[in-house]
Order: C-alpha cells, then sequence, then structure tokens
C-alpha cells in the first residue's frame, strides 16, 4: 500500500511543475498567464510567446506522463509483490490529475 501512495504523491509532484510559466519567464521574460487568454498551456504559449516555446512546453508535458509512468513502472520491477499495471495507471492519473483538475476548477 505505501508504494502505491508513493507513487501516487510523486506523479502528483511531477504533474505540478509548470514548464509553460519557467519557459515564459525564460524565452521572453514574462509569465504566461499574464498575457492572451491567461492560461497557462501550450496554445496561450503559441500565442503569446512563439512557435519554438510553445513546442518545447508542449514537448516537457508529455514528458511529464512519461516520466511519472517509468518512474512507476520501475518501482513495480524492484517490489515484486506490488501489481505494476495498477501503479502505473495510478501513476498516470496523479499526473494528469495534477495537471488538469486545477484548470476544471476555475471554468
Amino acid at each position: 500500500m505505501g508504494f502505491y501512495i508513493a507513487v501516487a504523491v510523486i506523479a502528483y509532484l511531477i504533474g505540478s511543475i509548470n514548464f509553460s510559466v519557467i519557459i515564459s519567464k525564460k524565452y521572453a521574460g514574462f509569465d504566461v498567464r499574464e498575457k492572451g487568454s491567461g492560461n497557462a498551456g501550450t496554445t496561450n504559449m503559441l500565442r503569446s510567446v512563439g512557435k519554438a516555446a510553445a513546442a518545447i512546453t508542449l514537448i516537457c508535458d508529455i514528458l511529464k506522463g512519461i516520466v511519472a509512468v517509468l518512474i512507476a513502472y520501475i518501482i513495480s520491477i524492484f517490489a515484486k509483490e506490488i501489481d505494476s499495471a495498477l501503479l502505473v495507471q495510478i501513476a498516470g492519473i496523479a499526473v494528469i490529475i495534477r495537471t488538469h483538475i486545477p484548470n476544471i476548477l476555475w471554468l
């Protein structure tokens, strides 16, 4: 049970990294949430900062899910008593929840 909770927390924390804010401050010198639609997503990055920054943001956001699932898979390899499919699903759900639920709640 502890592995499931640990993976959920790790994936949730990985999902909390907001690459659009980091990249917009580095490339353009402003927070992307202050421009355009106010959303910290790839589309607003495209409008406010440009194609290169939007592409990097999209790749980094995809990698968040991949990294969370890989961490869960690696943990499941070393802990034989754990259901690896369930652990990977928990990681995927946790990273998506952290990435998207705050946006849904503010609609």
